[in-house]
Parts: structure tokens; sequence; C-alpha cells
């Protein structure tokens, strides 16, 4: 089944599943496990469907296991004017309920990513380059769009399908975070999903009182830069997506 998914797809579960421990990549072992029980998740015999049916406690436990990984690989710090803009945000989303945490990354790039349970990261090179709270907002309401969707979940599943339900199982809590965060950092989303956080993105900005105008101006604005963002290139065309963008806009949507 593995011959189904893109190369690297392949490359990133070999790496994890293959070498076996989170030592292995790299990665330091994630901190303590917390108080929510796992067992379910990671005991011998895991199956496909328990994946489709993580709760948002086990989400958000899971997004601090990958969190831990993030803070071994990035410098990160809080920032109050980005948390109330996400926050703002979050409270305007479809997973509301969800315990929203927001980081700033010290990283000069433009980027901003996040993977599940509510976590949520910045790079300082993005808030550089935003004009506006409107346009920041266009970011994190993207980004809030992903974790709504569960699009992490969505590839871990893939995951499962390519290795088989028996890998995963073998899987300790710390290895689980490992792979979860190899994917969420090495693994784009699909075009369809991009697609979906921006519709969706776009809604929990109007929702929330920002002006919708500002996803397609600063998506704008990054391709009109001499020098694009790498992350675009892991993206559907940008031009497309802010054609599709206005489109929605004008239509009212």
């Amino acid at each position: 089944m593995i011959a189904r998914f893109p190369n690297k797809f392949r490359k990133t579960l070999s790496l994890v599943l293959g070498l076996g421990t989170a030592a292995s990549v790299g990665l330091s072992a994630p901190a303590p496990a917390s108080a929510i029980p796992f067992q379910d998740l990671i005991v011998p015999g895991i199956q496909y469907f328990q994946l489709s049916n993580l709760s948002t406690k086990q989400k958000a436990a899971l997004g601090g296991d990958i969190h831990q990984q993030v803070r071994r690989n990035y410098r990160l710090g809080t920032n109050a004017y980005v948390n109330k803009v996400g926050q703002r945000i979050a409270r305007a989303s479809d997973c509301s309920q969800t315990p929203f945490k927001f980081y700033v990354v010290q990283n000069s790039s433009i980027n901003a990513f996040a993977t599940t349970g509510g976590y949520v990261y910045v790079h300082t090179g993005l808030l550089q380059a935003v004009d506006n709270e409107d346009q920041l907002a266009s970011v994190l309401a993207h980004e809030i769009a992903h974790i709504c969707n569960d699009d992490l979940i969505n590839k871990l599943k893939q995951a499962q399908l390519a290795q088989g339900a028996a890998s995963l199982a073998g899987l300790d809590r710390s290895n689980l975070a490992a792979l979860a965060y190899k994917v969420a950092i090495d693994l784009p989303n699909s075009r369809d999903a991009e697609f979906d956080a921006d519709a969706k993105g776009l809604q929990y900005m109007q929702r929330a009182g920002y002006d919708a105008n500002a996803m397609p101006a600063f998506l704008r604005k990054l391709v009109n830069r001499s020098s694009r963002p790498t992350f675009l290139s892991t993206h559907p065309n940008a031009k497309e997506r802010i054609a599709v963008l206005e489109k929605k806009i004008a239509a009212g949507q």
C-alpha cells in the first residue's frame, strides 16, 4: 500500500517508523505522559477507526506531546498580542471547545504552522511581514482551520494505512509524538486541505469581525515579494488561492 503515497511521504514514514525511536531521528523523548490516558490509541491492536474518534482532550494531549518535540527544535516564546488575536478567532471557529495555544517561533522566515489539539505556531518573520492585525488574523484563521478540520489527524490516518495498523500499534507515546511531529512539519497538506483551510479561515475571520479581504491581500503581498517565502512552494498556486478567495468574498461566502 505504501506505493500509493508520494516519495516524500514514504521517506517521512520510513525515517520515523523504520528507525524505531525518537532519539534515532535526532529528537529527544517528550516530557512525561500527562494524566490524559492514551492507552486506547497506542496499545497493540490499534485500528484505523480509533484515530477518527479521538476526543478533544486526547487531541490536546497529542498536541502537547508534539509540542515537546517542537520545543526541542525551535526557539519558542509567547506574545500577548498574537494570543489575543488568535483567541478571538478561535472563539469564532468550529472547534471553539479546543484549548488553543499560540506560540511565536524565533525564526526570520515567513511561515506559520499548526499541529493538533489547539497548538499554533507563528514565525517572527511572518509577524514582521504583516501590515496590520487583519492580515495576522488571516494567517491564524487559516491555521486554526487546519486544526478544526483535523488535517494532521487525517495525515496520520494515511500513515496508518500506508504502514498498516500493526506498525503504529508498536509505537509508544514518545515515538507516536515523533511520527506526528515529522508528519506535521515535513508532509505538506493536500491541495483540498489547503483550499478548505482558506475557506474555513475566511468564515472564522468574518465571524470574529475581521476584514476578510486581508487574506487575499496578504497572499498577494507575498507573491509580489522579490523573494517569495519557501512555504508557498508547498501550497497550491498562490494566485489561484487569491482568485478563489476573492470570488468567495464577492459572493458573501
